[in-house]
């Protein structure tokens, strides 16, 4: 769900960019600023490198992000007429997110190209830019290095104290958000305890914090379209996993965010998590002395199946993407571990499936879970998405030396055609 520049600007709740929208910012006269730029038209696809458009990504996304709209004239930086903009294929779609990796640096993800539908013929295009923790973004221009930055309606490039505060920022930005995620990860440890059986702890939040939205939905409601997305990927298994465990119709408000409490508090599945204001999520979930999948025998409390590791992957992934559908936030940093604390010291141990002790039993090398930490960018559709939940849960089964996942792949069935989203 967007709430882009242009909506701010015109007075619009969240939602999709119309082509009635570009008609009332040339209607109202709606003027350039610093989230916000008109063009005419795109540079064709071959130009587009070399294009200043690239100038203005950099510059938007070292400021606070923005949008860039192509297919409307201007007069003193007013929206005055509508002009065609020219045709977002697909290969231009990969062109724009190839020239932002490798002519900026670092690299710009999450700029979305936006085709938006037109009632007229006359196509307007939209360049929707997210703000960057990673800034200061150079381009290379004339045999330099410059950091572009966008100031009121024009853009210029940073002086050396600008460079200083904005590296500056981003040192300590890093600093301060892997503490607030380390903060969501111990929480939701301590909500569920660990001292009685292994739990395996998850928390994720964006890199570049946006102004609050407020959701389309409400938190029952992520949370569900968040199951559903989970009990696609995970189409092998039914109805295994933390968000199947949560009362999610009982969410009760904390701080700067709402809490999802237990389905059934005390039960060997119990499970907890949290979706905050700023688009943070937190998740913990009971793995150890869950019943065997097929004898429905209890496991010991410290013993783990290594399908959870993969249902449990795949739900905290799958609510980052529901929570991400409702706000522009850009990249997410994750982590995913394992936390025990047993008074027999007993370090916990991981069951493969289909396996009967004691083969199956697996152990990392040095007993203890390392907590596996990674980089996404939720914006993609959830059929693409997958690929990350894929990749966290082959990083966790590899450190207790598992190859890949044996429910969770990019092989999905077809998606339901009942979901609306």
């Amino acid at each position: 769900m967007l709430h882009t520049p242009l909506h701010r600007a015109l007075g619009e709740n969240p939602g999709p960019l119309t082509d009635q929208m570009i008609d009332d910012a040339v209607a109202s006269g709606t003027e350039e600023g610093d989230e916000l730029d008109w063009k005419k038209a795109l540079p064709s696809e071959k130009e587009f490198r070399d294009s200043d458009i690239v100038k203005d990504i950099a510059a938007f996304t070292n400021a606070a992000g923005g949008i860039i709209i192509f297919g409307l004239t201007e007069t003193g930086r007013a929206a005055d007429g509508r002009t065609d903009a020219g045709e977002l294929t697909e290969s231009y779609e990969r062109t724009i997110r190839k020239v932002c990796m490798a002519a900026i640096t670092p690299p710009v993800f999450g700029v979305q190209a936006i085709a938006i539908p037109s009632t007229t013929g006359t196509r307007a295009v939209a360049l929707v830019i997210p703000a960057s923790s990673d800034g200061p973004h150079l381009i290379y221009r004339n045999d330099t290095f410059g950091a572009p930055l966008r100031t009121g309606a024009d853009t210029h490039w940073m002086n050396e104290r600008q460079l200083e505060a904005a590296y500056r920022s981003r040192f300590e930005g890093a600093r301060r958000g892997e503490q607030v995620l380390q903060q969501i990860y111990a929480d939701l440890a301590s909500a569920v305890g660990t001292s009685d059986r292994a739990v395996l702890v998850g928390a994720a939040r964006p890199r570049t914090l946006r102004p609050r939205v407020e959701p389309r939905d409400g938190v029952a409601s992520i949370a569900d379209q968040a199951s559903m997305v989970a009990r696609w990927w995970l189409s092998g298994l039914r109805s295994y996993g933390p968000l199947e465990d949560l009362d999610i119709y009982h969410a009760r408000p904390t701080l700067s965010g709402h809490y999802l409490p237990p389905k059934d508090p005390g039960h060997s599945r119990e499970a907890h998590a949290a979706i905050f204001d700023d688009g943070s999520v937190g998740l913990s979930w009971r793995a150890g002395g869950h019943e065997h999948e097929h004898t429905g025998a209890p496991y010991m409390p410290y013993q783990i199946p290594t399908i959870a590791v993969e249902a449990f992957a795949a739900s905290l992934l799958a609510l980052v993407h529901a929570v991400a559908f409702d706000r522009l936030v850009g990249d997410y940093e994750v982590i995913l571990g394992v936390e025990y604390e047993s008074a027999s010291s007993q370090l916990p141990e991981f069951h493969e499936r289909n396996a009967a002790p004691p083969y199956g039993v697996h152990r990392t090398l040095s007993g203890r879970f390392r907590a596996v930490h990674a980089v996404c960018d939720p914006s993609s559709n959830d059929t693409t998405f997958i690929r990350t939940a894929v990749d966290i849960a082959t990083s966790a089964l590899n450190q207790i030396g598992i190859k890949k996942p044996s429910i969770l792949s990019t092989m999905l069935q077809r998606r339901p055609r009942e979901w609306t989203w």
